[in-house]
């Protein structure tokens, strides 16, 4: 094993970490507004903010630590689903689907530019959330035990 990925692995795993520190207190911010029919502009940027925070954790958790995992465990890289049903077997997610659905409304956060739309991405992005934030703590401790194993390669 290369020290190099495991050391990748290391800071992989504390990116993820700070992202999911950083969704909790934007989600925390955010949990009132959310209903709400209007917002300041105040307001808007605490929702935009809980946005893009959870896009960021989201892509730091499928495109780069899924990934950087597969890789350490000698997986094929295989389809976006492969990765999201391996995340599923190692019990990181309680099933597939909501890992899709987080991928799918990531994707919608960085393409959304209808107004109209936003107060349904609020309230999805603040119901997901939770979920995604449920796995960051199996996701490290899955990269922890891999660590451990490959410690005597270093």
């Amino acid at each position: 094993m290369k020290p190099e990925k495991l050391q990748w692995l290391r800071e992989e795993i504390a990116n993820l970490e700070l992202a999911a520190i950083h969704l909790r207190f934007s989600l925390d911010r955010s949990r009132e507004l959310i209903d709400r029919p209007s917002w300041s502009l105040e307001e808007l940027e605490r929702l935009e903010s809980l946005t893009s925070r959870f896009a960021r954790l989201a892509d730091l958790l499928v495109q780069r630590v899924m990934r950087l995992i597969d890789d350490l465990e000698l997986m094929s890289q295989g389809s976006l689903l492969d990765r999201i049903q391996r995340a599923e077997k190692r019990g990181w997610m309680e099933e597939a689907g909501q890992l899709v659905r987080i991928r799918e409304l990531r994707n919608l956060i960085a393409h959304e530019y209808a107004s109209d739309k936003m107060p349904d991405l609020y309230r999805a992005v603040a119901a997901l959330t939770p979920s995604l934030l449920a796995a960051i703590p199996k996701v490290k401790a899955s990269a922890d035990d891999l660590l451990d194993r490959y410690a005597d390669a270093e």
